[in-house]
């Protein structure tokens, strides 16, 4: 029986065929490369590096290129990169044969975040003339992303004596077996001795990193923990693990789910994050002649009512979903901050007399306002109604665990407040919030699925921030390839 064989690696070949035959129309390197050719990058505050010893430099478009492929291929490591312009066909034919060495490489991201956060908006422009955004209906959410910084690399003010401590009695005991190792015979141990001395090499290293950790402890009192690989991310509680990280923000457009906004926070919840990105999708709209009134859904991780007050004053059409109609853990929304001891007799269940500003409890008891408005350390301000007729109330021990009676505190702008929740616990309104998680689980799944993306490679807020804008864009384009097609999308460049 017969099998498929290939060519004979010593037959002379006359008729040879060109690099650019290779490649064929729909591949995507074919539109990477005439899009990048394209984009003026100077503009775009690209810069360049300078080779040492005089040697002319890599051009930023070659470099970009070999990014965009890179993150189109889950290829993020800059030594994998340099190592595929070798041997992969398609970015041999996208850079003309020449391959940067990773240091190039990793310089030019590192060197170049304005220029890459650019990108992405530059992209949306594409998408909106291809008809393929609405900006009707746009879904906001956030995931979390690991930093590079180890939960090993996370040093407490608590315990660093003892991690001190630790590391010198593994330096005393690598000491004392060297020790050992030279009164005994070279040769069966000399591989032993050498593995000691490296080992006792990286613990006084360590030491010395813990020890200026100290230092800065000692010098910041109000320091409690330090990050050492990454020292502005933060932990961030995910699915049950906790480890340094972000919180990827993005805006998500309804028509073909393309990310239209995208931000860093440092905050673990999402509470105070509506409104900034509702400011960065206004931004997207006014960077490519938007003028759409759009309405922006989210989850109930995002209800806050200083945050509501303030979309409200800023123009934004936002709708949310209510913590009370969730299923989210008690210290995610606390609706009763006197931790009532019964549902019965939650803030909700008292009724507002404008007329006379008083508070009518369930037991028909009124709550007069007393003192002034408060204002906490984010600025909200919330006023006080306290009972004076508790004492013989037959269901007070329902209503408070206050000696003095039941008090509430409430949000100098509750009316607005309960208006609003009339507004998104209407048929229409719970429609739209229906629509949230259909809009945005598709590119979160996408981008740490398909792509991998569940750590940054770079360090630093600013640094993760350019990232996730890359990533941004390497989802809608691949998105967009899907549904218009390679040459369509490279006709239209």
């Amino acid at each position: 029986m017969k099998h498929i064989e290939g060519d004979n690696r010593d037959q002379i070949v006359i008729f040879v065929e060109t690099l650019d035959s290779i490649i064929n129309e729909n591949n995507a390197a074919r539109f990477i490369d005439a899009y990048v050719e394209k984009l003026d990058l100077r503009t775009m505050k690209f810069k360049m590096r300078e080779c040492e010893m005089g040697r002319p430099s890599y051009t930023a478009k070659l470099l970009l290129k070999i990014y965009i492929y890179g993150y189109f291929n889950k290829i993020r490591s800059g030594r994998k990169l340099e190592t595929e312009c070798k041997r992969n066909i398609e970015l041999i034919w996208l850079t003309g044969r020449l391959a940067p060495d990773f240091k190039t490489i990793t310089n030019f991201r590192k060197d170049n975040k304005a220029g890459i956060k650019g990108i992405f908006k530059e992209f949306l422009k594409i998408c909106h003339k291809l008809g393929l955004l609405s900006f009707d209906l746009v879904g906001i959410d956030g995931t979390k992303i690991r930093a590079q910084n180890g939960n090993n690399n996370v040093y407490m003010r608590k315990n660093i004596n003892e991690v001190i401590d630790r590391i010198n009695k593994k330096i005393d005991m690598y000491l004392e077996e060297l020790d050992q190792n030279d009164m005994s015979e070279k040769g069966e141990f000399e591989i032993l001795t050498n593995n000691i001395e490296e080992r006792l090499n990286k613990a006084k290293t360590r030491k010395e990193k813990a020890e200026a950790i100290k230092k800065m402890f000692e010098e910041n009192p109000e320091m409690e923990r330090y990050f050492a690989n990454d020292p502005e991310s933060v932990f961030m509680k995910d699915k049950g693990s906790i480890s340094p990280g972000y919180n990827l923000q993005a805006a998500i457009d309804d028509k073909n789910k393309l990310i239209v906004a995208i931000d860093v926070t440092r905050e673990s919840n999402d509470q105070r994050q509506i409104v900034n990105m509702s400011e960065k999708i206004e931004e997207s709209k006014k960077a490519i002649g938007v003028e759409t009134n759009t309405i922006k859904v989210a989850d109930a991780g995002y209800y806050s009512e200083q945050q509501i007050t303030n979309a409200i004053d800023t123009g934004h059409n936002i709708y949310l979903a209510h913590p009370g109609d969730a299923k989210l853990k008690k210290d995610s929304y606390n609706e009763n901050p006197e931790k009532v001891p019964t549902a019965d007799y939650q803030l909700s269940k008292f009724q507002y007399d404008k007329e006379s500003d008083v508070y009518i409890c369930p037991e028909e008891k009124l709550l007069k306002k007393y003192g002034g408005p408060k204002k906490d350390a984010r600025g909200k301000e919330t006023v006080y109604y306290k009972c004076r007729d508790c004492k013989n109330c037959l269901k007070r021990d329902e209503c408070t665990n206050d000696k003095s009676g039941r008090k509430l505190q409430v949000y100098v702008r509750k009316q607005e407040i309960d208006q609003f929740d009339t507004k998104i616990r209407s048929e229409y309104g719970k429609k739209l919030v229906s629509r949230r998680k259909e809009i945005c689980e598709h590119p979160f799944g996408t981008i740490k699925r398909n792509f991998g993306f569940t750590n940054f490679s770079m360090k630093g807020k600013e640094n993760a921030l350019s990232e996730s804008s890359f990533i941004g864009f390497i989802y809608n384009l691949k998105r967009v390839i899907n549904i218009i097609g390679i040459q369509k999308l490279t006709a239209m460049i």
